[in-house]
């Protein structure tokens, strides 16, 4: 008869008790679990990795609620323009795309605007994603 040794899932030391046993103790068991994330615990710090460094990287070149800057700039410093939290439409029908606080529409000359998040906009979101 063969013996199977099972091993704990999260130190590797050999298990004793129950043949369904993964973990040699509950330490264990806590550490592996902390350490493993489902799927959609890793899609959600992902995302919320990219938005918190465009974030970032408005706010960086925000300094005083309302600039001008070129997309390379952005775009070298690692901003993601297909991640956003919010749309923000004027009444003159300009679109803001938001990233948390800090707002950013593409204009002339491939420049992006990034302005500031004003208490007035609360009711006229578009979209939040």
């Amino acid at each position: 008869m063969s013996h199977n040794i099972r091993k704990c899932l999260a130190c590797g030391e050999p298990l004793v008790g129950r043949s369904d046993k993964k973990f040699c103790s509950p330490q264990c068991k806590t550490y592996y679990h902390n350490q493993s994330p489902n799927r959609s615990e890793k899609i959600r710090r992902n995302l919320n990795s990219i938005l918190n460094r465009n974030q970032s990287i408005l706010k960086k070149y925000n300094p005083l609620g309302k600039t001008t800057v070129r997309t390379e700039v952005l775009k070298n410093e690692g901003f993601n323009f297909k991640f956003f939290t919010h749309i923000y439409k004027t009444k003159a029908g300009f679109t803001y795309y938001f990233c948390y606080d800090f707002g950013y529409m593409p204009v002339e000359d491939d420049k992006i605007l990034i302005i500031n998040w004003q208490d007035y906009m609360k009711d006229k979101i578009l979209s939040v994603i």
